[in-house]
């Protein structure tokens, strides 16, 4: 969906919600969530109009495509017909990502492993052709950019300096290669994603380390490594979205898309146990669920997963029980302030996306791409939602979305319209 401002001809704002929100294990699961989820999703919010989608699909499926001179045609053909919109993709999750005993699990391969850039460029070789030819198809406007987000490197710190310079190389490797791909069309953005305890936890973490992998590359190269800031992630952390758009826009690596999403909250935890019982009762085996305290004295505490907060509640830990706040890496709707007895941080999603509508210096090429995250709906109610009812909450998401956006004058285009504009 491509968004445009009166006030800022110049600039436009494209909004999708990620395909991992119904990941398939192949390319005709991958079609097939499309024509079952994608389009009627677009019907309800675009009409005719093109309709941008996050495209996900695990690496045999991209291997696949990157081979396949027919399937990547089909694939394009499929989008086309659907009036699809492929300007971003999610090259986080390399496979099984809804598979039980996953967790920390969904950053293998690290980046200092060759499958990870290969992955990665088969990703890029993929959404060049398909950023050059879907547009065309459907005589609409082509993206700004395309954004390719991933991981910042592995889950936790690196082994060594060793496994730390290979993931160096791994980034320069990869961004050569998108350097070449964008040369051909739409210019690419490989967009690198802190998170909780990774080895960028935080937008501060990932400020240093984009400077250290940017550095040694050429100027041409350099701004092909940039931003994807989540905003669940700089929630569960406690930063400050302001600050964390403001990095970006400081730091000359672009903002290659934001991705809108709340995590779960608990304020004044020690004097709520039902609240504290109902989040620690939703550890699963599938998603990381990494916890953060605002202690008392302003420290913010870290712990991995839910497990691991449950046995510090079981000890008593003074410091967590007397904490001010929780939050929980648990990407729930973004429409949502509440979640049963938990709290949500809409508004620090909110918050986010507001701070970057204020900051267009740290768009990607004049665009701000938006992409909707809420990938846990299996976990949200007794049974996994059926087609119908992911659609009806990811319309919710869409509607809560352009109604902020509409307050600051941002509002649906047909793109048809725009082209070459």
């Amino acid at each position: 969906m491509l968004l445009r401002h009166p006030s800022e001809p110049e600039r436009a704002i494209r909004l999708a919600y990620c395909l991992n929100v119904h990941a398939a294990e192949d390319l005709s699961g991958v079609r097939e969530g499309l024509r079952a989820i994608a389009r009627p999703l677009a019907d309800r919010l675009a009409g005719d109009a093109p309709f941008g989608v996050g495209m996900y699909a695990p690496a045999a499926a991209v291997a696949e495509l990157a081979a396949s001179t027919a399937a990547l045609d089909e694939l394009a053909r499929e989008l086309a017909a659907l009036r699809l919109v492929p300007f971003t993709w999610n090259a986080f999750p390399f496979a099984r990502f809804h598979a039980a005993g996953l967790k920390q699990r969904v950053f293998e391969p690290g980046w200092h492993e060759r499958a990870r850039q290969d992955y990665t460029l088969d990703v890029a070789r993929s959404a060049a052709l398909l950023a050059r030819v879907v547009p065309d198809l459907l005589s609409c406007a082509a993206p700004a950019h395309v954004s390719i987000s991933t991981h910042t490197g592995r889950f936790g710190a690196f082994a060594d300096a060793a496994e730390r310079a290979a993931a160096r190389d791994g980034f320069a490797r990869v961004a050569l290669g998108c350097s070449a791909l964008g040369g051909a069309g739409v210019p690419l953005v490989l967009a690198l994603e802190a998170e909780p305890r990774a080895n960028a936890n935080d937008t501060r973490e990932l400020e240093a380390w984009l400077a250290e992998l940017r550095e040694p590359l050429s100027p041409s190269s350099r701004g092909l490594l940039g931003w994807c800031i989540d905003a669940c992630h700089v929630a569960v952390e406690f930063e400050d979205p302001h600050a964390a758009i403001a990095r970006a826009a400081r730091s000359g690596a672009p903002l290659g898309k934001l991705q809108v999403t709340s995590a779960l909250a608990l304020v004044d935890p020690g004097a709520h146990a039902a609240a504290r019982a109902e989040l620690l009762a939703l550890a699963e085996p599938v998603y990381l669920h990494q916890a953060s305290a605002l202690a008392a004295d302003g420290i913010v505490l870290q712990v991995g997963d839910l497990p691991e907060l449950a046995g510090l509640v079981r000890a008593g830990d003074p410091r967590w029980l007397g904490a001010r706040e929780w939050r929980c890496h648990f990407h729930v709707p973004v429409d949502l302030a509440t979640r049963g007895g938990l709290s949500t941080t809409r508004a620090q999603a909110d918050a986010l996306v507001e701070a970057a509508l204020d900051e267009p210096r740290a768009w990607g090429g004049g665009e701000l791409q938006l992409e909707l995250e809420t990938y846990t709906w299996s976990l949200l109610g007794a049974r996994a939602p059926t087609a119908a009812e992911l659609i009806d909450g990811l319309e919710r998401e869409y509607r809560h979305l352009l109604e902020l956006l509409a307050r600051r004058g941002w509002r649906p285009a047909a793109e048809a319209a725009l082209r070459g504009g």
